[in-house]
Formats: C-alpha cells, sequence, structure tokens
C-alpha cells in the first residue's frame, strides 16, 4: 500500500513492528529475543495473580508481547510462534500450573500471535496501520486471534477449575482482546507524522488526562467518573498523530491495570464485593478507550492526509493550468505573427490576381486561372482575418469606443449586405422581424456587425435552395436586447453542440461538409458577444433540422466616448 503524502513529500508510513523488520538480521534476532522475555514477564504476572477458583487473570498483556514478537520476525514467523508456545508451557510449569492446562494455554497463545500477525500482514513482509481500513481490519484479525484461546485455553481452564466454560470463554476473550488492542497498535501506527498543532496543546493535554488518571483511580473515585477519561483521549485523536493517541492508551491501561491489582480505584471496589464482574467491567473500560481512541485517531489521519494530498494536487493542477495558459498565449502569438506576415503577400497575390481577370487582351485561360488565384486567395485572406480578429479577442478591451447606435438600423444594413452575397439561383429569403421605431443602444458598432453579419452568412450558407432564414431584434428589456437568427438547414448534431465553439472546428456531417469554412466564425462570435459586448449567445437545435442562435446584449454596455471593456461604464466614479 503506497504511503501518504503530505504537503508534497511522502509521509514515512512504517510503524515500529515495520522498522524492526528491516533491521539486519543480528540486531533483528535480539529484538526477538526481548520480546520473548516481556512475554515471559508479562505472562508470568498475569499467571500468578489468578485465583484458583476463577483461572482468568484481571489482564493479559503477554498476549500482545507474542503479537509482537512474531510481527517483528522475518520468514520464520511460524517457528517464532511454536516457540513463544513453548516458553509460555515452562511459564505456566514454573506459576504452580497443571501441566495440561499450561500446555493447552501456550500453545493457544502461540497460535493466537500466528493468526493475527499472519490476517494484519495478509502475505505482505510486515503490517501497517495508518488509515481507517486498516483499523477495522486490525480489529479483526484480533477478535479472530482470541479466538483459539477461547476454545482451547477456556476448555482447559474451565476443566480444571469446574468453571461454567463459557463464562472463562468470555473472560478469556476480553482479557486477550483488550490487551491486544491496547498495546500492539504502537507498533503498527506510523512513527513519524507531520505535528502541526502548537506546542502547547499537546502538553495541555497529556496533563489533562495524567491528572484525571489519578483522581479516576484515586481512593474512593466513583465507578462513574471513569468515562471522563474518553472525552481527553478523544481529543488526542482527533487532534494528534495515531501514535500519540497509542501511547496514551497504553499508558491509561497499565494505570488502570495496576491500580486495580493494588486494591485502588473503582474497579478494585468492585472486586471485593464482584471479583467476575470487576474484571469484565476493566477489560470493558480498557477495550472501549482503545477501539474508540485509535478508530477517532486513524479516521483523523486519513482525513489530514487526504487533505495534505487535495492540496498537493490543486497546486500542482494551478500550476499546469498557468503552463497551458501560457502555451495557449504563445500559440496565440505565433498563429497571429504568422498571419500577420501572411497578409502582405495574400494582398499582394489578390491585387494582381484580380488585374489578370480584368485585362482586355487576357485569353479565356488567363482570365480563368486570374479568378481561380483570386477566389482561393480571397478564402486564405479571409482565414487570416479571422485568425487575427481571434488573436486580438484573447484581451477584452476593445480599441473602439462605444457609441449610442441604433440596433435596428445595424440589423437592417447587415441583412442586405449578407442578401446580396447569396448565389441568385438558392433562392435563400431573409425574413427581418425588428419593431418599426429606432431601438438605441450603447455599445461598438463594429463588434455589434460583426456578430450579425457571422451568425446571418452561417444560417445562408447552411440554409436548402428556397430556404428561410428569421432574423428578429426583440426589444422588450429595457436593459437587454435579444437578436434570434434562425435557419432551415441540416441543424447541428446534440452530441457536436459544444464542440462548435472551438477554434477550428466543424461539424462532422456530409452536408456540412459540402459548405467551406474555417471552423472560426462561431468562436468570434462568442468571444465578441461574451468578452467585448459583455452578453451572452445560446445555440438551439434538434440535431436534425434548423439551428437557432440567441444572442442577448446589454443597453448600456459602455459610456459614450469610453471603449467596450467591461466595467468602462463606472470608470469615471
Amino acid at each position: 500500500m503506497c504511503a501518504p503524502r503530505e504537503q508534497g513529500h511522502t509521509v514515512d508510513a512504517r510503524g515500529i513492528a515495520a522498522r524492526i523488520y528491516d533491521l539486519p538480521t543480528a540486531r533483528r534476532r535480539a529484538v526477538i529475543a526481548l520480546g520473548l522475555a516481556l512475554t515471559v514477564a508479562a505472562s508470568w504476572w498475569a499467571v500468578v495473580d489468578v485465583t484458583p477458583d476463577f483461572p482468568v487473570s484481571i489482564w493479559f498483556p503477554g498476549s500482545a508481547a507474542a503479537v509482537i514478537t512474531v510481527l517483528v520476525s522475518r520468514g520464520r514467523r511460524m517457528v517464532v510462534a511454536v516457540l513463544v508456545g513453548v516458553v509460555l508451557v515452562m511459564v505456566g510449569v514454573g506459576a504452580g500450573r497443571p501441566i495440561n492446562v499450561s500446555i493447552a494455554y501456550g500453545l493457544a497463545i502461540g497460535l493466537e500471535a500466528w493468526v493475527v500477525a499472519r490476517m494484519l500482514t495478509r502475505g505482505r513482509p510486515h503490517a501497517s496501520m495508518h488509515n481507517l481500513e486498516q483499523m477495522g481490519w486490525f480489529l479483526i484479525s484480533s477478535t479472530v486471534g482470541v479466538l483459539p484461546v477461547v476454545v482451547v485455553a477456556g476448555a482447559g481452564a474451565s476443566f480444571v477449575s469446574g468453571v461454567n466454560p463459557i463464562l472463562v470463554g468470555a473472560a478469556l476473550l476480553a482479557s486477550h482482546l483488550s490487551a491486544i488492542v491496547a498495546l500492539v497498535p504502537i507498533v503498527l501506527v506510523p512513527l513519524r507524522e507531520r505535528f502541526t498543532k502548537p506546542v502547547w496543546e499537546p502538553i495541555f493535554q497529556s496533563v489533562t488526562l495524567l491528572g484525571l488518571t489519578v483522581v479516576v483511580f484515586g481512593p474512593a473515585a466513583p465507578l462513574a467518573i471513569t468515562f471522563l477519561l474518553l472525552t481527553t483521549l478523544m481529543w488526542a485523536a482527533a487532534r494528534f498523530p495515531p501514535v500519540w493517541v497509542a501511547a496514551q492508551t497504553i499508558g491509561l491501561a497499565t494505570a488502570a491495570t495496576v491500580a486495580t491489582s493494588l486494591g485502588v480505584g473503582p474497579f478494585a471496589v468492585l472486586l471485593q464485593d464482584d471479583p467476575r464482574g470487576s474484571l469484565f467491567a476493566l477489560q470493558l473500560f480498557l477495550l472501549t478507550h482503545a477501539t474508540a481512541g485509535l478508530f477517532v485517531a486513524a479516521q483523523s489521519a486519513e482525513w489530514r492526509t487526504t487533505a495534505a494530498e487535495l492540496a498537493v494536487r490543486e497546486r500542482d493542477a494551478m500550476r499546469v493550468a498557468d503552463e497551458l495558459r501560457e502555451l495557449n498565449q504563445q500559440k496565440d502569438h505565433f498563429i497571429a505573427s504568422v498571419s500577420h506576415e501572411l497578409r502582405t503577400p495574400v494582398t499582394s497575390i489578390l491585387g494582381f490576381s484580380e488585374q489578370l481577370t480584368e485585362q482586355d487582351q487576357a485569353d479565356a485561360e488567363t482570365a480563368l486561372a486570374g479568378r481561380i488565384i483570386y477566389r482561393n486567395a480571397r478564402r486564405l485572406a479571409d482565414v487570416i482575418e479571422d485568425v487575427l480578429e481571434l488573436s486580438q479577442l484573447t484581451t477584452t478591451a476593445s480599441v473602439r469606443p462605444a457609441t449610442e447606435l441604433d440596433a435596428r438600423r445595424m440589423l437592417i444594413d447587415c441583412v442586405e449586405d449578407a442578401t446580396g452575397l447569396v448565389a441568385p439561383g438558392r433562392n435563400v429569403n431573409v425574413e427581418v422581424q425588428a419593431p418599426e421605431h429606432p431601438v438605441i443602444m450603447i455599445g461598438v458598432e463594429q463588434d455589434l456587425t460583426r456578430v450579425c453579419a457571422n451568425l446571418l452568412s452561417n444560417a445562408l450558407k447552411f440554409s436548402p435552395v428556397g430556404g428561410t432564414v428569421t432574423v428578429a431584434l426583440i426589444d422588450d428589456d429595457p436593459d437587454e436586447l435579444e437578436l434570434r437568427v434562425s435557419d432551415e438547414g441540416p441543424g447541428i448534431p446534440l452530441a457536436q453542440q459544444e464542440a462548435v465553439w472551438e477554434r477550428f472546428y466543424r461539424v462532422q456531417s456530409p452536408r456540412h461538409s459540402e459548405v467551406p469554412g474555417t471552423g472560426l466564425g462561431l468562436p468570434i462570435v462568442r468571444a465578441l458577444v461574451v468578452q467585448r459586448i459583455g452578453g451572452s449567445i445560446e445555440l438551439h437545435s434538434d440535431g436534425v433540422h434548423g439551428t437557432t442562435m440567441i444572442v442577448r446584449a446589454p443597453r448600456h454596455r459602455g459610456t459614450l466616448g469610453r471603449t467596450g471593456q467591461p466595467g468602462a461604464e463606472n470608470a469615471g466614479d
């Protein structure tokens, strides 16, 4: 599993167990030997602490030490687990337990350690616990691993002592599970995690937890106040790295167990009246605090990791966006520069080709060549003009001043100019729907004329022979004008209606391919409408028959004599 990233760096998600696993052989074996010694010491303390009538210790930290010892071994975990079982058999016999009970306990705990380690590693070299999913799997692994002890050791202990096996099994489950859950996470959670909280906060939280622990497990403390400790532990879980919570959980579990063994604290009072109930209450207390603290800590750590990853990705996305924006500007500058350089030779070609067609002495072949050269040079010149127009539109401001104009007159002029370019044999009719009175607005007339001319040109080009183009100027809003241009052409497929606003894009269909064009008309129109005029444009088509373009433009875009730049009307305020 990949280690989490934080603040642009990879966080080392290895815990103590993984670091020990990676040690050289000699040092790792020394740690394993130390683990076996701790297992022996913890198990001896637990075994000698039991009473003959109920052979279950108040807490069994030896099981946690056994799990850690098996976890840090490399490649021979089963051998180490067997060694743990043998050592625990010897501990039981040395403490005066019957040989059959000692064998049952020893082998069951060895199997417990191997099962927990096997499930936690899932075939990988070592285990880790730095998110909520791994924390949940840790609890499942611990519960399944404890089952051999519940079945084997519980049956043996109940046979010798005559106690109900279900009661013994439940006590063993609580004793071993609470020990594993409270102690093992310290070697699984990441040892290093960026600490971003103020220095005073962990100190204050630790002092608070220590003070509450002294009060709760002091003399004559009522049982009801024990769960005050949970709120302080949740404070650490929500704010600090998981290793902090794991360490405090160990301290709290140790303090609670030692105090109860010494006859101090609320659980010790219960021990005098109800020993079995006291054991269950203490183990439930430890299990509840450990589980809640680790779950909240894992969730908080996962949230912090996710937030850090999102911050890194946001910075990466912003950097890429800046690079793309710069590349796009470079592309625009390059295209504009090349187009500008092409304008002079194309103008010369247009002039000479026009002379060829107008010469009285030119033969038919020369005149035809002149017309072909002129027609193609004119098409190239139109493309160059469109490219230059688009490059200029990358800046929002217009170099022309805003003036008071009559939108109705401008529309009629555009219609007259456009219909004059339609081939006579096509018989395309243009129907104008406009108010009878002048429609006054403030804007840049050249920009508005270009928008109207481009939309009319498209509508006329794609209209069928004998078709009708409808142009409507709607003057219903005192703040906004609406221009509608509708045709009876082939329509624009729904899947391509967003793409037509992209530069050089042409609709992919046989009927559209028959009409020459560059794919720059609509991008120029939208740039003019949105950036220069400050309005909006919509495209409506069922994809089969006809297209309607709707332009909405503000009537008071700029003040007289000022440019069409946004906000120009407030420039003098």
